[in-house]
């Protein structure tokens, strides 16, 4: 027997949403839905009218802002002039991609660079969508979950369209954020900085772009393993095509000579962030 509906699932639907929608996690939510709606569309309009895509990806911009300018709010809450209030500030990654995000939404569009929030906005919006907005429309789906949850082995269970919907959701979300966490990684560090490196060598974006970005991604070596864990597995995929005994003999040996000159540099900077001993070979 399900339980007993509580005082907020007795309310009409209408009321029920009215007191989610005063929430500040419902607009972080719709700041979620912006990023991914017009960043959906900005995609698509990319490929036939680039020009076309301008309005959708800096829309896509604001929504990202809003969703992470509430997050570090409900964290921090108002500003402080102090110190401490600063550096904890700094170490935060919602408050390194919204500063990252504002910083593009004033530069010309640079369509990598809004990949790694849509990402972010596909699985924030899913999970907020099975855990509140399901629920909201239909209350008996967490029971129907509860009771297939706890069925016995081998007993199949019917479940409501919602509840397939619900629990889809949960599944994808599970088994696919840790490995989105890390395509978003490897693709800020390779796509992003090569995009707005050669943007900015050809004077077609700021040239204080790759100069901030990599501020960005200092920050993200120091804060997020996954970065770290990054830039190590695409050292590891160059060492194997650049250096000896495994890189093909048509690689010109200076391509080898700068290339170790830079990868030991980036290491040095990398220890000394992290204050770890140096590992270069």
């Amino acid at each position: 027997m399900a339980p007993p509906p509580t005082q907020a699932s007795a309310l009409p639907v209408s009321a029920r949403l009215l007191q989610i929608a005063k929430t500040a996690q419902f607009s972080w939510w719709l700041g979620h839905v912006t990023t991914l709606i017009f960043g959906t569309l900005c995609f698509l309009k990319y490929f036939f009218n680039p020009s076309a895509s301008r309005t959708n990806y800096y829309i896509a911009f604001v929504g990202a802002c809003v969703s992470y300018g509430i997050s570090v709010y409900k964290t921090y809450g108002p500003p402080q002039l102090t110190l401490p209030f600063l550096q904890r500030l700094i170490i935060d990654e919602n408050v390194q991609y919204i500063v990252l995000a504002v910083f593009f939404y004033t530069q010309s569009p640079i369509l990598v660079t809004l990949v790694p929030y849509y990402i972010f906005s596909i699985f924030h919006t899913s999970s907020y969508f099975r855990l509140t907005i399901i629920p909201l429309f239909f209350p008996k789906v967490v029971s129907e979950l509860e009771n297939a949850r706890n069925a016995a082995p081998g007993t199949s269970v019917q479940l409501s369209l919602p509840a397939q919907i619900s629990r889809f959701l949960g599944t994808r979300v599970s088994s696919y954020y840790s490995i989105a966490l890390k395509v978003v990684s490897i693709w800020e560090i390779v796509v992003v900085f090569v995009w707005v490196s050669i943007g900015a060598l050809s004077f077609r974006i700021s040239f204080f772009s790759p100069i901030i970005y990599i501020q960005f991604l200092r920050l993200r070596y120091v804060t997020s393993p996954q970065t770290r864990t990054a830039f190590s597995n695409i050292r590891a995929f160059l060492d194997s095509k650049l250096t000896p005994p495994t890189a093909s003999p048509k690689i010109p040996p200076s391509v080898t000579k700068y290339y170790v000159i830079a990868r030991n540099y980036i290491i040095t900077v990398g220890d000394q962030l992290t204050n770890t001993p140096s590992r270069q070979n």
